[in-house]
């Protein structure tokens, strides 16, 4: 790789990375964290937070197994394998985190009703399932474009509010889940940097980078507005859009 190729990733991952950490300064996800801080979030709330992130997480099993099929089809070392199948464990490992804390507070009594219950469920006809959806046909891009579009998009938004809610939220219990979470967070958001620092090498997949990355964090931000409205009750006008919409086509 020519020292020109390596400056070019360098600077796309730098751009990205900027453009998402400036989204990702107010989300919809500031609602629920102003609320916890008030006093205001009951047990029926945190059900409802905790439901919907882990309907969120176990979805993304969806979307890397089909990434996982065509990982193998364009010449990547060994090291993005690896870096992937991290990537799925530390999702998993989170997925469980948040069932774990359902069954421990007994909001449901087992998984299968966990599964069940309408704070669990998932509704294709949802921002959730949009966002799912956008991910999955990444699998139709090599591996450099999926990892620069989720990594240095939505993990860096997911990183920053995660961190707002490990440092903030007022209930012990749930500060040590979300900061738990933050190294796994921080280590993806390196794997888009390193990966788009080494393999984006061509005009064509920085101009596609820039897009799917654009594309990814505005469903993303919109899955958060969604998930904010359902645990605070509101109307989806209710809750303030996410800086960024507007400048997204």
């Amino acid at each position: 790789m020519t020292d020109s190729t390596e400056n070019t990733g360098a600077r796309l991952a730098e751009e990205l990375r900027s453009q998402s950490e400036a989204d990702a300064e107010t989300t919809a996800m500031d609602a629920v964290l102003d609320a916890a801080r008030a006093g205001r979030l009951t047990e029926d709330h945190l059900f409802r937070l905790f439901g919907r992130l882990w309907t969120l997480e176990r979805l993304m099993y969806y979307v890397y197994g089909g990434w996982a099929m065509g990982i193998n089809l364009n010449e990547y070392p060994p090291m993005a394998a690896y870096l992937f199948g991290k990537q799925i464990y530390d999702e998993s490992t989170q997925e469980m985190q948040y069932l774990d804390e359902i069954l421990r507070r007994k909001w449901s009594r087992t998984q299968t009703r966990a599964f069940d219950h309408a704070y669990g469920r998932f509704d294709i006809a949802s921002r959730v399932g949009s966002y799912v959806f956008c991910l999955r046909a990444l699998a139709n891009y090599p591996q450099n474009l999926r990892i620069a579009a989720l990594n240095l998009g939505p993990k860096v938004i997911e990183l920053a509010w995660t961190n707002r809610f490990a440092e903030t939220f007022p209930e012990d219990a749930v500060r040590q889940i979300f900061a738990s979470q933050l190294a796994e967070t921080r280590s993806h958001v390196l794997m888009g940097k390193l990966q788009v620092e080494r393999f984006i090498r061509k005009g064509v997949e920085t101009d596609l980078a820039k897009r799917l990355c654009a594309e990814t964090r505005r469903d993303y931000l919109f899955v958060l507005e969604e998930i904010a409205r359902f645990v605070l009750g509101m109307a989806e006008q209710e809750v303030r859009d996410p800086v960024g919409f507007a400048d997204i086509d």
